[in-house]
């Protein structure tokens, strides 16, 4: 009886993970004209602070990275984005996910410092990823990359994913 609860879960969990790669894939193809290049907002990443829920954590990682590749399908780099991009949404999700972990246990006000703390991290991470990338293809150099792409970071993971991640840590119980 109780494998049979325990497959459900697994069920449940990929199924969390595929709707975190439908989501994520399709808000960055709605903002396809701000999403790649050197100067992108790409605002679907504010869902990379999901995986700072305990609720969510492992799936997110998943659902993230495979959004990641879903979503760059229709990207204007081509197929090097096809693996630059999920390889990026992973370590970010990582980085996120242990800090989360980290984390557990504190106060709110402390997490939402931790949680912080992972954006700019996250940030930091791609604009270093996808500024090297636009660097190999020949569309920026290396520090306009990383500038560009880092602003755009800042605005979508420091302060949508934050202010994602704190109404969730609000609204929903990660127990």
């Amino acid at each position: 009886m109780n494998e049979k609860f325990e497959g459900i879960e697994r069920e449940i969990n990929w199924i969390i993970s595929a709707v975190f790669a439908a989501t994520y894939a399709a808000i960055t193809i709605i903002i396809a004209p701000i999403a790649f290049l050197a100067t992108q907002v790409r605002i679907s990443d504010a869902m990379l602070m999901i995986p700072f829920h305990k609720k969510y954590g492992k799936e997110a990682v998943i659902g993230l990275t495979l959004g990641g590749f879903f979503a760059n399908l229709v990207s204007p780099l081509g197929i090097i984005d096809w693996v630059f991009g999920p390889i990026t949404n992973f370590l970010v999700a990582l980085v996120v996910y242990i800090i989360g972990l980290i984390s557990r246990n504190k106060p709110f006000n402390v997490r939402i410092i931790f949680a912080i703390l992972a954006a700019v991290i996250g940030s930091i991470i791609i604009g270093i990823l996808i500024g090297y990338e636009l660097y190999l293809l020949g569309f920026a150099t290396f520090i306009v990359g990383f500038i560009g792409v880092l602003i755009g970071s800042i605005i979508s993971v420091g302060i949508g994913g934050v202010v994602l991640i704190s109404m969730m840590l609000r609204a929903i119980p990660e127990e």
